[in-house]
């Protein structure tokens, strides 16, 4: 959760540079804008961290899916929305890294409706992915644009740190003459995250 609160915040900055207008501009996706797109985030963040994670069966907050119109009507709003769950859910995490915290009891509720028991790492797992998933469609929509969103690659950010091509110390013997032997068909190379 962590690389995904620093993807969220960085995949946030780059839409938010936008401004207001573009940042709330329909644009055909699950969740329409850059705006509903990140605050559905924070509500299933919320969701998974006050109450399938502390195994209450609730329903899932109507907000999820229906973003409030009238609340965050401003970029600074949803960051400041975006940071407040970032917050609670760094306050908990660390908390339950550990085998036995992950695999105690949790929640999920299929369909809104239905209950499932599940341990907390599999709770977990499912807000990672929901994450992941909408975190590609502010990708491409911000390559319909053609702005280049920030990398998602966790080698790039964490082995890397963005450095391209990557330094010797992070090559495997004989690295550079296997590169030589299998050049990139460029023709073929998808978009280059900003390399």
């Amino acid at each position: 959760m962590g690389f995904v609160h620093e993807l969220r915040n960085d995949f946030f900055e780059r839409a938010a540079g936008l401004g207001w207008k573009e940042f709330t501009k329909d644009r055909g996706t699950s969740m329409r804008s850059f705006r509903d797109t990140f605050l559905h985030l924070a509500y299933v963040e919320e969701q998974h961290v006050t109450r399938f994670c502390e195994n209450r069966a609730v329903p899932w907050m109507p907000e999820v899916m229906n973003i409030p119109p009238d609340r965050y009507r401003s970029l600074r709003a949803v960051r400041e929305r975006l940071r407040a769950v970032t917050a609670m859910g760094d306050a908990r995490f660390p908390k339950w890294n550990a085998p036995e915290e992950l695999a105690r009891p949790a929640v999920w509720v299929a369909a809104k409706r239905y209950p499932l028991r599940l341990s907390r790492a599999s709770a977990m797992a499912q807000c990672v992915t929901e994450h992941l998933l909408h975190l590609g469609e502010i990708e491409a929509m911000l390559w319909q644009i053609d702005v280049e969103p920030p990398t998602t690659f966790w080698i790039d950010r964490r082995v890397l740190h963005g450095r391209w091509p990557p330094p010797a110390s992070a090559l495997i013997p004989g690295a550079r003459a296997w590169a030589a032997r299998h050049p990139i068909d460029r023709r073929r190379a998808r978009r280059s995250a900003g390399r």
